[in-house]
């Protein structure tokens, strides 16, 4: 049993969720985008391709209209572009710019910074083990487990 008892696991991880976000949001202010932005450049990022509008909006938890506010000011800012889907004339895809990729690279110390002090203290098997724990709980609760380099992991 867990040394507080009050604390369920579903708390633990929000919060845990929560504070790494206002950390991240904190050290990257200064780039001018807003963390759901991050977020959808992130999920970009991840899909190493396009995505619809839609698919965003599902993966971000937000609804499409708001995701295409995004888009629209990310386009403007020069980090994405939308593209003809290949699988649907009607459709367009969001890709990631050569800028944005150029922001990643320029962020991934922030990110490798934030990922050391949230483990600081813990050994190499520790964070093996809370890894291996985590993905174990994804699969448990039926989310197709991330596939993740190390790298991508770490950044």
């Amino acid at each position: 049993m867990p040394a507080n008892e009050n604390v369920t696991l579903h708390y633990l991880v929000h919060d845990i969720g929560r504070l790494l976000k206002r950390r991240f949001a904190e050290s990257t202010r200064d780039h001018g985008l807003t963390l759901p932005q991050w977020r959808v450049l992130g999920q970009l990022k991840l899909a190493g391709g396009g995505l619809s509008q839609v698919a965003l909006a599902n993966l971000i938890e937000s609804d499409p209209m708001t995701v295409s506010r995004m888009v629209e000011r990310l386009e403007g800012a020069g980090l994405v572009s939308r593209a003809a889907d290949p699988q649907d004339s009607r459709a367009k895809l969001v890709v990631l710019t050569d800028a944005a990729r150029a922001l990643f690279e320029k962020l991934r110390p922030v990110s490798q910074a934030l990922h050391e002090e949230a483990l600081r203290g813990f050994s190499a098997a520790e964070r093996d083990a809370l890894f291996d724990a985590l993905l174990r709980i994804q699969s448990n609760i039926g989310a197709e487990p991330a596939r993740l380099s190390e790298e991508e992991v770490q950044s």
